[in-house]
């Protein structure tokens, strides 16, 4: 399972800038976080479109996650209007359903899980035809953290625990939509038999060792 990870902007593009803010950084920092979420806890492959300061068309970006035949596309991004303007929302392409509406809701649920303990709105999950969208051929998704325009929550933009919390909400949801395996669940154990002695359950762990070339541990419980 390949994911793709898109940081918005970049390079020439700055993106949204607000209250000392730049989004292409912002970006990049969510991308990051949670392309390492996802390595770390879960069985899967993760691709980034950017992975420093550069700048890509939005072509660009679509024509490597196609390329790469990632099984799901997220693109990072932060809003701006105006300094009252607050909240968090999705975008998938209009009139897309399935696994594509099921990827968006699963992100988007997770992430306003963190919002809501920071009293951040819901805007909601909608549609629109934006390029990143329209022309990737897998399930794709795009997020829009709050507003850099905002002064309140430009603050929760600047703190790193904040990021973190609200990459590994993206990775959860993307995780959930994919159907991945946490890492911890991949582990399978086989009970050879109860002995009496330490000395007999060595003994047999031993033999079996010899035999077939297993991995054996004894444990005592």
């Amino acid at each position: 399972m390949l994911i793709a990870i898109d940081a918005g902007h970049g390079g020439k593009d700055p993106g949204a800038i607000g209250n000392g803010l730049l989004e292409k950084e912002i970006t990049l920092k969510l991308a990051l976080k949670t392309g390492v979420y996802l390595r770390t806890h879960y069985d899967c492959d993760v691709m980034y479109t950017r992975n420093r300061d550069v700048f890509l068309s939005l072509s660009e970006r679509v024509h490597m996650a196609n390329l790469a035949k990632a099984d799901l596309f997220c693109s990072f991004h932060i809003n701006s209007l105006n300094a009252d303007s607050e909240g968090f929302e999705t975008f998938r392409y209009p009139g897309t359903t399935g696994e594509t509406a099921v990827l968006q809701q699963l992100v988007h649920s997770e992430v306003m899980k963190v919002m809501n303990n920071f009293g951040i709105p819901d805007r909601g999950v909608k549609q629109q035809d934006l390029a990143v969208l329209r022309e990737t051929v897998m399930p794709a998704l795009l997020t829009e953290t709050m507003f850099i325009s905002n002064p309140d929550e430009a603050k929760l933009l600047k703190s790193e625990t904040f990021l973190e919390q609200v990459a590994q909400a993206h990775a959860v949801g993307l995780a959930k939509a994919a159907r991945l395996r946490d890492k911890d669940e991949n582990r399978y154990y086989l009970v050879t038999g109860t002995f009496a002695t330490k000395e007999h359950a060595e003994e047999q762990a031993q033999r079996l060792r010899d035999m077939y070339g297993w991995l054996i541990h004894v444990k005592e419980r």
